[in-house]
């Protein structure tokens, strides 16, 4: 396993010689600094992802590369952390896994009133777009075709029960066995 460590690139106005980077003349009149046992021009010690001048910041030494500790945060997260399906941005905290899927958990919201649904119940409909229970029966109930009212759960209920005939929807109550053809 390889190690990385924070650092912090000094100020160093007596660094003379080589720029490690570079190989170019370091004088003691040059803008320099001073990082991991090594003299480098201020210019040349830089983040290897994002190019920012490191000279007085936190970076990471991570297999002999230098890292500002925001490329190098995100560089090591991105490698185990999990993608948010709803923002898209890395979770690299607590992850909600809900359809197989990932999310923050304040990103997992009902699409109609916009609720959060972590630790509660939800539905999906056939485009995998989630729910809370509520509107969910609300925009999608089926009509049934002989009483012609919305087919909801039962009180004390999430479920809806429902009995499908003919490619009709019926409450169990309102279906008699007959097809109305």
């Amino acid at each position: 396993m390889q190690s990385s460590r924070l650092s912090r690139c000094t100020n160093s106005y007596r660094c003379t010689g080589e720029c490690v980077k570079c190989t170019g003349g370091i004088s003691s009149a040059d803008r320099a600094c001073q990082a991991m046992g090594q003299v480098y021009h201020a210019g040349c010690f830089s983040c290897c992802v994002c190019g920012q001048k490191l000279k007085g910041k936190p970076f990471y030494d991570f297999s002999g590369q230098v890292f500002c500790e925001e490329d190098y945060l995100y560089s090591s997260v991105k490698h185990f952390a999990e993608v948010c399906t709803s923002c898209g941005y890395l979770i690299t905290d607590m992850v909600l896994q809900a359809l197989g899927k990932s999310f923050h958990p304040d990103c997992f919201r009902c699409v109609i009133c916009n609720e959060t649904l972590e630790g509660q119940p939800f539905s999906v409909d056939t485009q995998n777009k989630i729910y809370c229970v509520k509107d969910y029966h609300r925009f999608l109930a089926r009509t049934c075709a002989r009483c012609e009212q919305l087919i909801l759960p039962t009180e004390g209920s999430n479920e809806i029960v429902r009995v499908m005939s003919m490619g009709k929807s019926y409450h169990m109550a309102c279906y008699d066995g007959k097809s109305d053809i």
